[in-house]
């Protein structure tokens, strides 16, 4: 039996107190190797080989949505393990930062949601909970900035 081994990165983005869903495309769903049973969907896909994991993220989320984002953190590293495959997925934490979404053919709606909203439409738990934990990043580092701005003082009369 041949057996693969793949790396993949996930996009969380942000655009100001929501995040970008996608809703796959019938097609997409069929031709899944991992996931024929999930709608729903994160901007991201496969690394090509000699490309950077954020080279390939910021080509991935441009190819499916046509937005640009900024690279925030990275948040998690997951390992499906099947039979003939593993696949590594990073998810990173973005930040909207243009244009308008545009989908390619992997998807055939997208979402700008709150959590709330996200809970009432049924999202799939891991979904919410990756967005939770990005909203807490999100927190930390904003606390942190504030400390940082908050200690650092440059005296002008130097």
């Amino acid at each position: 039996m041949k057996r693969d081994f793949a790396f993949a990165v996930k996009a969380i983005i942000i655009k100001e107190d929501r995040f970008l869903v996608l809703h796959r495309s019938p097609e997409e769903i069929e031709s899944s190797i991992l996931n024929k049973h999930e709608a729903w969907d994160l901007p991201g896909g496969g690394v090509h080989f000699f490309e950077t994991t954020e080279r390939a993220l910021f080509r991935e989320v441009k190819e499916e949505t046509s937005i640009k984002v900024r690279l925030i953190k990275l948040m998690n590293a997951y390992d499906a393990i099947r039979t003939a495959l593993h696949l590594v997925i990073l998810t990173y934490i973005c930040q909207y930062t243009d244009g308008d979404v545009a989908l390619s053919n992997e998807h055939d709606r997208f979402y700008w949601l709150t959590l709330n909203e996200m809970q009432e439409m049924n999202l799939p738990h891991w979904m919410i909970r990756d967005f939770r934990n990005a909203t807490e990043e999100l927190m930390n580092i904003a606390n942190l900035e504030k400390i940082e701005q908050k200690n650092f003082y440059i005296n002008p009369t130097l």
